[in-house]
């Protein structure tokens, strides 16, 4: 159930009563952004949400152009021993507020009943990774996040593709994934693998005291 806005208000009191002056919320839809707004919370930044029907064959547009990875490069499940180049990579590939900590990554691993991690590993170290999570019939890319000097060697198609793969063995029938409405080559690649846009997008709102 979503908050009133005078629970909101209540929490935001409180918050001020501990020295925060500041409060973000996750990525909402608008409908659920409504108490938010109604409770002074502005909106930071907006998102694109789109969708993929994993029921399509093995024919559908997502599977043709698969690239093999570069000799010496291999996907291989995260570890705990890769946490800090995974935050590393992650730190190159988004802005400041966008970026995961450890903790951050922890979270997105638990965030749903299960969950698939992935790095692409090579002779420089982890080069791009994923996260993917599962709950009911319905997967979420998580995470993606590749090393900008290896951008453009299809490391992040790779790392959706073994997505997909492992979402259908599981029998999800849909992935979600949104993306900055200003991050076009996240955007473009997306909607290349076969991502389309769902009706409405989602906002992630501010909070100042």
């Amino acid at each position: 159930m979503l908050p009133s806005p005078d629970e909101l208000a209540g929490i935001c009191q409180k918050l001020l009563d501990r020295g925060i002056p500041r409060a973000v919320t996750p990525a909402l839809s608008l409908r659920d952004a409504q108490p938010f707004l109604t409770a002074g919370f502005t909106i930071h930044e907006q998102l694109h949400l789109l969708g993929l029907d994993l029921r399509f064959g093995p024919n559908h547009r997502s599977h043709r152009f698969s690239p093999p990875l570069p000799e010496g490069y291999e996907l291989r499940p995260g570890r705990r021993w890769h946490e800090a180049p995974v935050i590393e990579v992650d730190g190159m590939a988004f802005e400041p507020f966008w970026r995961f900590d450890a903790e951050a990554l922890r979270e997105a691993r638990r965030a749903t009943p299960r969950h698939r991690y992935r790095i692409i590993d090579g002779p420089e170290g982890v080069q791009g990774y994923a996260v993917t999570g599962l709950a009911g019939q319905r997967g979420y890319l998580q995470r993606l996040a590749v090393h900008p000097w290896a951008e453009g060697q299809g490391f992040g198609r790779i790392l959706i593709e073994d997505a997909f793969q492992w979402l259908r063995r599981r029998h999800a029938i849909q992935i979600m994934v949104n993306t900055q409405e200003r991050n076009q080559r996240a955007l473009n690649l997306y909607r290349n693998v076969g991502f389309e846009p769902e009706p409405s997008g989602l906002v992630v709102l501010e909070w100042i005291g």
